[in-house]
Order: structure tokens, then sequence, then C-alpha cells
């Protein structure tokens, strides 16, 4: 695996180079299925004005109390090849009514997000693109602590990413998302160093349409967390497109399989 990265990023130098044919063409774009649990911030090889915006909703089922959630992300291509968005969480939690006791989560904003990728490459011969990806995030603390304690932020999270894309043929996609993830908290106990690991494979359509799974791995203080999101994308014109997606726990813990839907604006 590495040696096929360090390959990769030798022939970036020679092939990247020549993806922009004549001066005033836009620079090559390959297309890749865009996984819906874990997406990318903006198209891998985007041009410069291509914006989405994406909207979502989720519920889930712990042995505890309900999950609903949601987020909205604005994805904008600053330059070719050069992606940026913002995005915000937030996440509403009630107890079952057959344990009154439970500890149930507070509702709260998650945080806002500030994320920028850069695709530094463009294989036509290998049909594979790479990029080079950093999210930071503002946390910030439940809409309970905010009232009592006053306090708006809970901490910062640093995620820098690696992405690796590759078409198999016309119809067959696959792509890596991996990298760190850096937990900075005023709370001592909430500082850690974690993991995450996506990976997913899609069968792809003409017409935007197409059918696939992610794995989503993620490493915290609490040791690794894995889920499958088995997953549908259907467009309904060409602007206009919607994602269904079932979560399904690979450990058997209190977490239940969920379901979330994401609609995706192309401006």
């Amino acid at each position: 695996m590495i040696k096929w990265i360090l390959l990769m990023l030798l022939l970036a130098t020679t092939k990247n180079s020549c993806a922009q044919v004549e001066s005033g063409t836009l620079p090559l774009k390959l297309k890749h299925a865009e996984p819906l649990y874990m997406d990318l911030i903006r198209d891998l090889g985007a041009h410069k004005g291509e914006k989405e915006i994406n909207i979502g909703l989720s519920y889930g089922m712990n042995g505890r109390y309900k999950e609903m959630g949601g987020f909205a992300e604005f994805e904008f291509a600053v330059a070719n090849r050069w992606g940026m968005e913002v995005e915000t969480d937030f996440s509403f939690y009630k107890g079952n009514h057959s344990d009154p006791l439970a500890n149930v989560p507070s509702n709260r904003i998650e945080g806002l997000k500030w994320a920028n990728q850069y695709t530094f490459l463009v294989s036509e011969d290998w049909q594979t693109s790479m990029a080079f990806a950093f999210i930071h995030e503002f946390r910030f603390h439940s809409f309970y602590s905010i009232r009592h304690r006053h306090q708006l932020m809970k901490g910062v999270s640093e995620n820098p990413i690696l992405i690796i894309a590759r078409r198999w043929g016309k119809h067959v996609h696959s792509l890596l998302y991996t990298g760190p993830e850096w937990m900075f908290s005023s709370s001592k106990g909430d500082n850690y160093i974690g993991y995450q690991l996506h990976t997913s494979i899609h069968y792809v359509w003409d017409g935007g349409y197409f059918l696939g799974i992610e794995c989503n791995q993620e490493k915290n203080v609490a040791g690794w967390h894995s889920v499958l999101h088995p997953q549908l994308k259907l467009a309904l014109n060409d602007a206009v497109s919607v994602g269904l997606v079932i979560g399904v726990p690979l450990r058997n813990t209190t977490e239940r399989a969920g379901f979330m839907t994401r609609l995706i604006l192309e401006l």
C-alpha cells in the first residue's frame, strides 16, 4: 500500500502536469462516487466555482435513548482542485420510557467545521485521484452546559486526511479516507488522539445513481468503533440528488441500526 502511494506521488509530478492540455482549458476531473455518510469536502479534482449544499437528517436508537440528528453543509471550490466546506451538526436525545432513570446525553449543536481539500493527483491512465484534506472543528457544549456554566466552547479538533479514489472500469468505484484526529479541550480528560479509517465501494449507473457500502471505523479513548453503511443515491435531476443510508453497528453494543438521508443540491 505504501509503495503504491509513493508511486502515485511520483507520477503526480509528471502525469498531473499534462492534465491541462491547452491554456484556458479546465484541468482533468475524474468522476468518483462520493460516499454518503462520510462525504468529501468537495469533489476530487473540483473546478473553480463549483458549489454544493447538503442537508441531512438521521435517526438512531440506543439501549438507553433515541437520537435525532441533522447537519447542513456548504461546499465550494475556490480554485481548480481546491475545495472548502463549512458544516454544522446538531443532536437531540430522548430517553426510553422503559428506563426513565437512564443517563441521556443533553441536546446540543455539535460544533462548527471549517475544512480544506486539495486534489494533488488526477491520473487518467490509472483512473485515480488523490487528495489531502484538513478539518478544523470548534466543538460546543450542550445547551444545558451553556445555560448553567455560561460556556460555549468545549474544545477544538484537528483532522488531517488522505483520500485515494479509483475507478475500476466504468461502474465500480472505490475510495479510502483516513487520518488521525486530535481533540483539545479545557478538560484534561477529554484530550485524546484518535484515528479514522473509512473505506467504500460503489456500483455506479449512468445518470448519477449508485448503490454501495461504506465501512466506517473510528478509534477513540474507548477503542475502535465500526459501522457498516449500505447506501443508495438517487438523482432527481441534474442538480438535485437524494441519498439514503442505513447504519449497522458491527459490535454487539447498545447501539442499534440507524437511518440517515441526505439532500444534495448542486448550485
